[in-house]
């Protein structure tokens, strides 16, 4: 039995859309490189839930908490918004009872084909289609309702009235209401009613209430939380619980061990015994009598063996050191597997039969260095295999383990890893947060494949992308907005002005070169993803031979432009030519042509803009011409700039002086942009480098400007950015 997904509504930040998880799919299976015994039944593959900080991803366990041990709920398990809504609702006399408090959840649980699952409780939530069907989805909710809906209906109006007589602030009205969700509010009569204000309801599919069925009957949660504040004994503590338990469940050794302590206490008591005589002899002198005496015994205990008589020592290399004397991200690793043991000790057999067993592994990356972290997320299903195999070897009655393992995390080196070792973005949940409200999006190859279509995105970029991952762009997953670039030049300059932006800098906003034809593979995901993405590339304007400062070739075509015949032989001396108009021009540019659905031209062409999305180009003339590159735009933009002037005399002094002339008029530069930047085409690196460390030097009031493509695609991003 598996857990599908779990719907999550309107607890804390989780709201009533985008709110469902998915887990691990039944059928999944392990990459064949896998060095793991394919038929056993450890979960097949692990369910990644990823996000930043304070995005949701410890609330799914706790919610899975909350219904199985079924606690009453506090205020805080609210979500925030919602609750403040429906306190809006009240306080315009809205007092009926469908106007109530309430948390939902939904559970979907499959049951697969020849398994030996006891789900006899369960055939209430089996819906009749799927009754005959040997893979069974069942389908069970839980919703959190108020108890009592007139009394509480009730004490909120009387909550309500008090705060309008008494004209209270907001924040003064939401605390009542808060202390009345926490039950400790005068309003409400506790004592008269004796009941719990919330009560929990188990629904099938059909709406039809189950009494007999307890949650907690289904599922088996365990926990490793994450060791922020790592003690010294953390080891000690965990290995502790395991060798416990395992002399628990190991008669023979636990009467031998049992045997020996009675041995070391009757030793004990026969050294002491005689040292009692002194003592009870100075007693006596106070009372003289035979009440008071003293008796010295030996008080050796099983627990007390097994807690605090034991040492644990690590081995390194042939060496046993102490715990204390291993650094926090080894300590926190063998911290996990050492809890890991525990989970597998003392996992009862047959227990997977009936119930969904879930092991959730909170931020394991805590201390631990990326290649620790790679590793980690790689082995993690063969090491609950290998404890499994250890459990059984001491063990007459096998186990079987049916175990979903879960980690949130949000570390990109274990995105990285999940992804590209598994092949796969397959069993991944995204959580992101907005308004306060946690968003999930499934992630899987299909639906980044299905997102591809509109930008020709084919099975080979996808395989592309899954190998990608491993070298950075696993960062967008946590980013606020990624910026996508097409050179080493923009990768530079860039993060620099957005670095002095006052707006942008409070953002954490990846750039990505992603130099070359394939730009549009990472389209897909990041749509998917619904992360604000901005492209800057360049409109590339495709030129003849002649406006280039080049010949042509005397199988070319007959030239408009220098009046050069097909088939003739080009004498002709021929320079750069500027771009004054986009009419009848075409682009080389395959992003560009992506989104232009395919066409060169660049008739009429603007900027790309969906939802999420924005690619930008210099579509727009500067001073008349149209730039082909950024190196173009930023020398027309910035044609009296002293550090633009600077650098471009610095690196080509002799084209430089060529083009101001004897009159020195930096306007003159205008006119040749193109010429510069082809000039330029070998030394962008170093020209990059000039601007970027006299613009850091001199500071960003005497930077050159970025160019108006750049400053529009700047201005959408803080739009999507702002709340």
């Amino acid at each position: 039995m598996h857990l599908t997904s779990f719907k999550i509504e309107n607890y804390r930040k989780f709201g009533s859309r985008r709110n469902t998880i998915f887990f691990v799919e039944p059928n999944a299976i392990r990459p064949e490189d896998e060095k793991v015994d394919a038929t056993s039944d450890v979960a097949a593959s692990t369910t990644l839930i990823i996000g930043k900080n304070n995005s949701g991803k410890t609330t799914i366990a706790n919610a899975l908490k909350l219904i199985c041990d079924n606690r009453q709920p506090r205020a805080a398990d609210f979500n925030i918004s919602y609750i403040k809504n429906l306190l809006d609702s009240y306080k315009n006399s809205n007092f009926n009872v469908e106007n109530l408090p309430e948390l939902s959840f939904t559970l979907v649980a499959h049951i697969e084909t020849g398994s030996n699952d006891l789900i006899a409780n369960l055939d209430e939530f089996v819906t009749i289609e799927n009754s005959e069907n040997p893979q069974k989805e069942v389908e069970i909710s839980v919703k959190i309702v108020i108890s009592e809906s007139l009394a509480y209906l009730e004490a909120v109006q009387k909550l309500i009235n008090f705060y309008n007589e008494k004209k209270l602030e907001e924040s003064k009205l939401l605390s009542m209401f808060e202390s009345l969700l926490n039950q400790e509010s005068d309003f409400f009569d506790f004592e008269t009613h004796k009941k719990n204000l919330f009560k929990t309801k188990l629904l099938n599919s059909y709406g039809q209430e189950s009494k007999k069925f307890q949650f907690k009957d289904l599922i088996n949660l365990r926990e490793i939380k994450a060791n922020r504040h790592l003690k010294d004994d953390v080891l000690t503590e965990v290995f502790n619980k395991i060798i416990k338990f395992q002399f628990d469940n190991d008669k023979e050794s636990k009467d031998k061990l049992s045997e020996e302590i009675e041995k070391v206490n009757d030793n004990l008591t026969q050294t002491v015994n005689g040292k009692n005589k002194n003592v009870s002899k100075v007693l006596r002198e106070i009372e003289n009598t035979n009440k008071v005496d003293l008796g010295l015994t030996g008080n050796v205990t099983y627990e007390r063996i097994v807690k605090g008589l034991i040492k644990y020592n690590f081995s390194d290399d042939e060496d046993l050191i102490p715990e204390e004397q291993f650094g926090l991200g080894y300590v926190n690793l063998l911290n996990i597997i050492g809890e890991i043991i525990h989970y597998i000790d003392s996992y009862k057999s047959g227990s997977q039969n009936s119930r969904i067993n879930l092991l959730f592994i909170e931020e394991p990356e805590a201390f631990m260095h990326p290649q620790m972290q790679e590793f980690f997320i790689k082995r993690i299903d063969a090491a609950v295999q290998r404890a499994l195999e250890i459990a059984n070897e001491n063990s007459d009655e096998k186990k079987s383990l049916n175990c979903q393992i879960i980690i949130t995390t949000h570390s990109s080196h274990i995105v990285n890893s999940k992804i590209h070792s598994s092949k796969s973005f397959n069993n991944i949940n995204y959580l992101s947060t907005k308004e306060r409200k946690v968003s999930s999006i499934k992630l899987n190859d299909r639906i980044i494949k299905n997102r591809g279509q509109q930008f020709s995105f084919s099975s080979d970029d996808l395989v592309f992308l899954q190998k990608h991952i491993k070298y950075k762009v696993s960062e967008i997953f946590f980013a606020d907005a990624v910026v996508f670039v097409e050179g080493a030049t923009e990768e530079a300059l860039l993060k620099f002005y957005i670095d002095n932006d006052r707006d942008l800098r409070n953002n954490y906003i990846c750039i990505f070169n992603i130099n070359g034809a394939h730009a549009h593979v990472y389209f897909p995901l990041v749509r998917t993803l619904k992360i604000p993405t901005l492209v800057i590339t360049d409109i590339d304007i495709k030129r003849r031979a002649c406006e280039i400062g080049q010949r042509h070739k005397s199988n070319n075509r007959d030239c408009d432009l220098c009046g050069h015949k097909k088939g003739a032989s080009d004498n002709n001396s021929h320079d750069y030519k500027q771009v004054s108009s986009l009419q009848g021009r075409e682009t080389t540019n395959n992003t560009i042509k992506t989104f232009n659905q395919d066409e060169e031209s660049l008739d009429n062409i603007k900027y790309y803009e969906r939802k999420n999305f924005k690619v930008v180009f210099q579509c727009s003339n500067i001073h008349g011409y149209y730039a082909t590159s950024l190196e173009e735009a930023f020398i027309l933009t910035n044609y009296d700039n002293l550090i633009v002037n600077s650098s471009l005399e610095s690196i080509k002094p002799k084209i430089y002086s060529d083009i101001l002339g004897e009159a020195r008029d930096k306007k003159s530069i205008i006119h040749s942009s193109y010429k510069l930047q082809s000039k330029l085409a070998r030394d962008k690196n170093e020209f990059t480098s000039e601007i970027l460390y006299r613009s850091i030097v001199q500071g960003i009031d005497k930077a050159p400007k970025l160019p108006d493509y750049i400053m529009d695609g700047f201005k959408w991003l803080k739009e999507k950015l702002t709340p």
